[in-house]
């Protein structure tokens, strides 16, 4: 409240969302590791891609994401392109997001 009176929505959702931390990378030698064994992974796979409605269906779930930072997923376990990966067959969600996708 400021004065008695509620904050607008639209406006107490941008102070949330300026509050958050900023997410961080895995470390350049983590995201070459993560990288690697994804990159074998998507070769074993084929080299197979996801239709235009899943690769899409996967952004419109990434976009969002407070593990998001730019095009960067920021989980330990991943540090990819999200614009890249989301393309891949082979690949999932950190955060298992992709589920059923």
């Amino acid at each position: 409240m400021r004065n008695g009176q509620t904050i607008p929505p639209q406006e107490r959702d941008a102070l949330i969302e300026q509050a958050r931390p900023e997410p961080k990378l895995p470390s350049k030698v983590r995201m070459v590791k993560n990288f690697a064994k994804a990159a074998a992974k998507h070769i074993g796979d084929g080299l197979r891609k996801v239709s235009i409605q899943e690769y899409q269906d996967r952004l419109d779930i990434c976009n969002p994401c407070n593990m998001r930072l730019k095009n960067r997923c920021t989980h330990e376990s991943c540090g990819c392109f999200i614009d890249k990966k989301a393309w891949w067959a082979s690949e999932e969600c950190p955060l298992d997001k992709w589920f059923g996708v």
